[in-house]
């Protein structure tokens, strides 16, 4: 995979999207164009979207949860060598007939029908809701460890896309005032702030900041 573009970029392609596989395929598309990350199998795409955002932050997704045995907060690490590697999957039923794994443009097509995305991922006739669920590998269930204090067992359900966005999500004010602050200092448009590598970002605003009165 090629390097993840800036942070500034990653988030304005948030923009671009108006809920959360729209605004996925959005961030995908800036940091890996080729080939088009919304017909990628969702269990691909969904790891792309998870190496795209710890290469550009620098750290794997984090997850803070509370034990229910004894109430201790744990921070569990989700990064791209904790899930493996995936296989796109396709179950067949009977000869010719069969379902092959969604898309996220199957996802965003079906608009949340079961139905609907099983015909639009079948082959041929007769392939069920339960054939469908078989094939499916996004990054999406639950996600098991231990409480750091008490050592009881930690189970809590996880989407991959839901929460990389969230992350980004959460860097876009200081992002936005970074950028803020070299477009009015020097005048530079943003496709041009976008571009610079994230730390010569920072450093730079810090002084335009700093230069303040």
């Amino acid at each position: 995979m090629p390097a993840a573009p800036g942070l500034a970029r990653l988030v304005a392609a948030l923009d671009d999207g108006d809920g959360l596989l729209t605004q996925a395929i959005a961030v995908l598309r800036a940091a890996v164009p080729e080939p088009d990350p919304a017909c990628l199998p969702a269990g691909t795409a969904d790891r792309q979207l998870l190496a795209v955002h710890e290469r550009a932050v620098g750290r794997p997704l984090e997850l803070t949860v509370a034990c229910p045995a004894c109430g201790a907060l744990t921070t569990l690490q989700l990064g791209r060598a904790d899930v493996g590697e995936h296989h796109p999957r396709s179950a067949w039923c009977s000869p010719g007939v069969g379902v092959r794994e969604p898309s996220y443009a199957d996802l965003l097509a079906a608009g949340g029908d079961p139905h609907r995305l099983l015909a639009l991922c079948r082959v041929g006739e007769g392939a069920t809701l339960d054939d469908l669920a078989r094939v499916e590998g996004s990054l999406c269930g639950p996600l098991r460890s231990s409480c750091c204090d008490c050592g009881a067992p930690l189970e809590v359900d996880v989407d991959v896309v839901a929460l990389v966005l969230r992350a980004l999500s959460g860097l876009r004010v200081d992002i936005d005032r970074e950028v803020h602050l070299l477009a009015s200092r020097y005048g530079w448009d943003l496709a041009v702030i976008e571009s610079l590598p994230d730390e010569r970002r920072r450093r730079l605003a810090a002084l335009v900041a700093g230069a303040t009165p």
